[in-house]
């Protein structure tokens, strides 16, 4: 069984027992994480439900499991006629959560 959630305007496709990897979300690691905005509920080679816009009575939980950094970013900025240059780097937080049940 699969499904496509949103959450806070992105959308992932999870199925049960993968990790989702989201924009950092307030908690502590084993605390229990619902999305109740499913878009699409499927099974592999059955049925499929498609919301309009979400899939009525559908929910997906899960347990969060460590919150980390992404990859550096750097921007570098530079100003050829006064020798001036900025350098700057930055790593989005993230949130990992394991995906537990699929209700439709």
């Amino acid at each position: 069984m699969y499904a496509i959630l949103s959450d806070r305007g992105r959308q992932y496709r999870v199925t049960e027992g993968a990790l989702l990897l989201v924009d950092r979300m307030p908690g502590q690691k084993g605390a229990a994480v619902a999305f109740e905005q499913v878009l699409l509920v499927g099974q592999d080679g059955g049925q499929v439900k498609v919301g309009a816009p979400h899939v009525a009575g559908a929910r997906v939980t899960g347990v969060l499991e460590e919150h980390i950094k992404g990859a550096k970013l750097i921007a570098h900025h530079r100003v050829w006629t006064n020798s001036l240059g900025r350098r700057r780097g930055h790593r989005t937080a993230y949130t990992v959560v394991r995906i537990q049940k699929i209700e439709a």
